[in-house]
Order: C-alpha cells, then structure tokens, then sequence
C-alpha cells in the first residue's frame, strides 16, 4: 500500500514538474525570443541558406543591421552575432551553421579584444540549454559543466543551472524592445534611435580578464578552417570606436589586434578596418565601442560597400 501510494506521489510530482517546465520554457521563449531565440533557431532549425553570415560579439549583434548589407550587397545576410561571444563560442556558432546549412559565399567575422580574452561565454549560455537534442550543441555545453544527460531527460531541471537574473525574468512582463527602422531584423537588434543615446545594461558585459586567454587563438583557426572547408570565404572586421575610447589605451589591445594580422595572414583572410573611421563621430556611440540606430546604418552601409568590393 505503501509503495502505491509513493508511486502515484512520484507520478502527480513529475507531471507537475513537467508541465511547470513547459509553462516556464513558454514564458522564458517569449521573453528572450528577439535576443536570442529567434537567432537561435535560424542557426539550428532554419532551412534557409545565407550568402553572407556575420559571426562575433555584441558589436555584431547591436552593431551590423543585414537590412542596409542587403539593400547594398543585393544578397542575403543573416547577423549570428551574439552578446560577449567569445573565440570559443564563435567556433561554436561556425560548427553548427556549416552542419545546418549550405555554405554562405562569405563569413564577417568581427574582432576586439575581448574576443580573446576569458569572457566564459559558455556558462551563461542558458538558453542553449533548449537545444540540447543537437549532438554539437550538447558536446560543448557538457564540456561547460552542464549536467546535459540530466537535462535531456528532465528538461525542467535547466532552470536549477540559471542565474538569478534569468530565473526572475519569466516572471517580467510588457514589451522587452522598442521597434523602430528596421532595429530587430534578422538576428540584429539595437534600441537606440537616435544620436548621443546613453548605452544601457543590455550592451554592458565585461570579459572576465583583459588578459589573452592562450585557447582563444586556436578556436579562432578552428572557425575560419570549418568555414573554409565548406567553401566559405572568411573576411576579419575591426568595428567603429570612439575616438577617444578608453579600449584604444589598453595595452592588451596592441597584442590583440597582432595577433589578428598573424591570423588573417596565415590564412589568407581580408581584413577591413573601421576602428579609426572619422565618419562616426562621438554622437554615434552610446558608449566607447557600440553605435547608435543612425550608427549602425552608416557601419552596415560601409560594410556592405566593402563587401561588394570582394564579392562582385
């Protein structure tokens, strides 16, 4: 008598459980689909191909809009950029892309020194944690530290893994993101519309060293020879700075951008620069080293432009 009852508690708990899960993952979708789920998806489940990819950090994902690149380049772009990507998790979204889909005529990888430094990207990763069922995924979050074979068999239990910022967030509500011109476009996505915006929590994320972290330059190579593998031209980006951006007196940055050239180099990449463009002006940043809406159209525009200088 004893055991049955056990078992019927055992039951009621994991369909409570299970269904608490569902109702969680609904919420939490909603709340982060413009920021990482709809990009997400694309990169994974998406059966359209891309004749241009942008790879990179948040300078990609708040900076690039494939908006004006296709209206310039009369070809197709999708931002894969994302929030504090590091070399590790460029690699990552390099691996997935080429098993998912046809090869991109080219791949816009943007760099600064953060992309080589201990940014441990991979641990705040949570909402990969929903993809899990894709073997590459679940290898890389696995070797993060995350229990993948628990969470593949209760999906619920992701949420133990979340920060306290992530977990308190299902339960936040009203609309995340102001639209305007073309702000949240196919993996891109910038709240500011106009000039001298100051720049919010969403784009302050700081490495965790501005130091090099040695890994970072093979998962560097790694990307660039998956991608050309597949057959992708690879091009190295550095983006807009302010003129006198506190990241331009570091030290660490005169070793980052060596060690960059060596890399493009070594494998033959293009390299653009725009880090010292007087185009962009202070009153297009809303901090050291990320634009603004009007911003971001002259970058992409000019990008777009230097793209066609390759590609036509």
């Amino acid at each position: 008598m004893y055991l049955k009852r056990l078992f019927i508690v055992l039951i009621i708990t994991g369909a409570i459980a299970f269904a608490t899960g569902s109702l969680f993952d609904h919420f939490y979708k909603q709340r982060w689909s413009a920021l990482f789920f709809e990009k997400t998806d694309t990169l994974i489940k998406g059966k359209n191909n891309y004749d241009i990819i942008f790879l990179g950090n948040s300078r990609v994902h708040f900076g690039i809009n494939p908006f004006y690149i296709d209206s310039v380049t009369k070809l197709n772009s999708y931002n894969f950029g994302t929030g504090a990507a590091d070399a590790q998790d460029i690699l990552l979204t390099s691996e997935l892309y080429c098993q998912q889909h046809s090869a991109a005529k080219l791949a816009v990888i943007s760099l600064d020194m953060g992309a080589l430094t201990i940014n441990e990207t991979l641990k705040t990763r949570f909402h990969y944690l929903f993809y899990l069922d894709n073997d590459t995924m679940s290898r890389y979050m696995k070797q993060t530290g995350f229990l993948t074979p628990l969470i593949k068999v209760l999906p619920f239990t992701k949420y133990s893994f979340f920060d306290e910022y992530n977990r308190t967030s299902l339960f936040v509500k009203g609309k995340q993101f102001p639209a305007f011109d073309h702000n949240i476009y196919k993996g891109f996505l910038n709240i500011h519309p106009d000039k001298n915006s100051t720049a919010i929590g969403l784009y302050n994320i700081k490495a965790t060293s501005d130091s090099l972290w040695e890994p970072a330059i093979d998962y560097f190579r790694n990307a660039i020879v998956a991608l050309q593998q597949k057959g992708t031209m690879v091009v190295f980006v550095s983006p807009p700075e302010k003129s006198n951006s506190a990241n331009k007196k570091n030290n660490f940055k005169k070793i980052a951008d060596s060690i960059f050239i060596k890399i493009a180099a070594d494998h033959h990449l293009k390299y653009f620069h725009f880090e010292n463009d007087t185009d962009f002006t202070d009153d297009y940043f809303v901090d050291d080293i990320h634009l603004n809406g009007p911003g971001t159209k002259i970058y992409s525009i000019q990008l777009a432009d230097s793209i066609n200088s390759i590609l036509h």
